[in-house]
Parts: C-alpha cells; structure tokens; sequence
C-alpha cells in the first residue's frame, strides 16, 4: 500500500504521542487487538505493530480500513510477520551477530 504524505504524517503523529506519553488513551487512534498486537488507526488506514525489547515498535502489516472488525487475515498476517521477526532475531542473538 502507498501512502500519501498526509497518511504519513497522521501515522507519525500517533507514534510521537505513544513515544512522548507512553500510551494512547483514545481507542479511535490505538487499540491492544489482542495476541500483542496493536493497532494506530489513523483514518482511513491501519498499521498493525507489535512492542519489541528497547522500546521498539514493529510495524508487520498496513491494510486501508473496509469494516468495523479487524479482518482475520490480517490479523494472522500481523502474527505471522511477528513470529518471523522474533525468529530472524532469536537466530541472529544466536550467532552472536546482536540485533
């Protein structure tokens, strides 16, 4: 998905807040999905993400808002792509290369 200089900025927007203030209290901006997935939900777009050691945000999937509910395979894609990561670094810490 290609996004606009304006989707860009609501999105970093939200991540400032999330970083100046620890949290989002407005659920039509951030909302827990479940399964340690979050979502910023700058309209019309969702960035689904995951918090990461060192206070790391991972966005694993960005998909434009068609329905009230979270689609399924989006949310799986969302886990999908955090297994992947966590796997990629557990192998890295692994070989001593660090994150």
């Amino acid at each position: 998905m290609k996004a606009s200089a304006v989707q860009k900025r609501k999105f970093l927007i939200l991540v400032k807040k999330l970083a100046d203030f620890g949290t989002i209290y407005d659920k039509t901006k951030f909302r827990n999905e479940g399964d340690d997935i979050y979502a910023f939900k700058p309209q019309p777009d969702r960035y689904l993400c995951f918090f990461f050691t060192g206070k790391k945000i991972i966005v694993t999937n960005v998909y434009h808002k068609k329905s009230d509910k979270l689609p399924p395979n989006e949310k799986s894609t969302a886990l999908k792509n955090m297994a992947a990561y966590k796997k990629a670094v557990d192998e890295k810490n692994k070989n001593g290369k660090g994150e």
